[in-house]
């Protein structure tokens, strides 16, 4: 499947100035394939990790799974010409206003071989940046950049940066000390172990120089919390509902049906009329698929299987104890 970076970063080159920049996954070598709902229940009835296991043998077998990265670049203005805010996390940027360009390629060539020290304990974090690197204004961006450390400070422990899955691979000197399960002393060549601070006389550490110019963007604007004035929220779920091929439309309609007839009446209504803001063909199916199963009145029909009330033994044989497992069809994951 293809990855999504989702939030909206800056590129700063060394004169100080900025552009937007969205990252991308982009598989090599194999198609993007989704699960129906029917193989989903089939394969997941018999084995529930059966992604984990088949990567894992693939790379056993060196059939290694490759993709390449992908940055899109916008200058770091309003872009009036867009129909929608460039920063709204769940926007794509058009390939023929921003281009894909291929910056480089991740390998998945080992297994982990202690799966808790490579896997379980990998923390990452927006706010994790290197020279370069910079925040842009993406609302959703600021607000996970000061949760996200915070959660790995707490799930793994404050020192979490210097486990080996964490560290950087070139050695950085800070005047970080101490904390829980701390081990190392990141210090520099020569630096006296007593001085935790700067500037000092002592043998302490020194700032290293700048990389460039500071990035040091102007604003002529209040600072207030409110929506973003171009939300446009149904466009694009448009144009994807109608890129998708036949087969895709009816399983997408179908899964979302099976979801929503557990649902109370006044949501029911609240999502087909989502669905039919995106597409009114969209919409229309819903309804017409609740209808079918027993949506009298905006009302589970009384008896109606599946929908108002828990399935009696053996009347969803072949189904994991009643669980509905949902796969739509989606080009895009994130």
């Amino acid at each position: 499947m293809q990855g999504s970076g989702v939030n909206t970063y800056k590129w700063v080159n060394k004169e100080g100035v900025g552009v937007l920049v969205k990252y991308h996954w982009e598989p090599l070598k194999l198609p993007i394939r989704n699960l129906t709902q029917a193989d989903a229940d089939k394969i997941i009835s018999q084995n529930y990790s059966h992604a984990t296991q088949d990567l894992y043998e693939a790379i056993e077998k060196g059939e290694y799974p490759e993709w390449e990265l992908r940055v899109q670049i916008l200058s770091d203005d309003e872009h009036p010409e867009l129909d929608f805010d460039p920063l709204d996390p769940t926007k794509l940027w058009p390939e023929d206003v921003a281009p894909m360009l291929p910056v480089g390629k991740m390998v998945l060539d080992r297994n982990p071989v202690n799966y808790f020290a490579e896997v379980e304990q990998a923390a990452f974090g927006t706010g994790v940046l290197v020279d370069g690197l910079d925040f842009s204004d993406d609302k959703l961006l600021q607000g996970r950049t000061f949760s996200y450390s915070d959660t790995q400070r707490h799930r793994v422990g404050t020192n979490y940066l210097q486990l080996p899955i964490n560290a950087p691979k070139t050695h950085v000197a800070t005047n970080q000390r101490d904390g829980q399960m701390a081990y190392n002393v990141d210090a520099a060549p020569g630096q006296s172990p007593h001085v935790n601070y700067e500037p000092s006389s002592l043998g302490g550490l020194k700032e290293a120089p700048k990389a460039g110019k500071d990035h040091e963007p102007a604003y002529n604007a209040k600072l207030v919390r409110q929506k973003i004035d171009r939300p446009n929220d149904f466009k694009q779920a448009g144009d994807t509902y109608r890129a998708f091929e036949d087969w895709e439309r009816d399983e997408l309609i179908a899964n979302l049906v099976a979801n929503l007839g557990i649902c109370k009446a006044d949501i029911r209504e609240r999502m087909i009329g989502y669905f039919t803001q995106a597409d009114p063909d969209y919409g229309r199916r819903v309804r017409e698929g609740l209808e079918a199963n027993g949506m009298q009145n905006g009302n589970p029909a009384r008896g109606s299987r599946g929908f108002g009330r828990r399935p009696r033994r053996g009347e969803e044989a072949g189904r994991e104890d009643g669980r509905v497992l949902t796969r739509s069809p989606a080009r895009r994951h994130e």
